[in-house]
């Protein structure tokens, strides 16, 4: 298991967004800064699955239903998710019971 993984695994993510709308397969997202980014399906996926009650291991426990990947792998790239979301302030994280 991720060591970071471990760390939050028990963290709920929380939405932060302040609009998001559909775009064909891409779901939108802007900050209160104003800035705009483009989720793709994987990405819109993850993002659909928060709704601030699960917490990341949930999330993780879902998703790895859906995808053939190792859960390794999957854990790794929720960390990648996670991390640049928080960067581009459109997400935050709730510490978990």
């Amino acid at each position: 298991m991720n060591t970071a993984y471990e760390f939050i695994n028990k963290y709920i993510p929380i939405k932060h967004a302040l609009k998001a709308r559909e775009n064909g397969s891409f779901l939108i997202l802007s900050n209160k800064e104003s800035n705009v980014y483009y989720l793709n399906g994987t990405a819109r996926e993850i993002w659909e699955n928060i709704d601030g009650n699960k917490n990341i291991n949930e999330i993780c426990g879902y998703l790895s239903g859906e995808y053939d990947v190792s859960r390794e792998v999957l854990e790794r790239d929720l960390i990648d998710f996670i991390r640049d979301m928080q960067w581009k302030k459109l997400l935050r994280l709730k510490k978990g019971a």
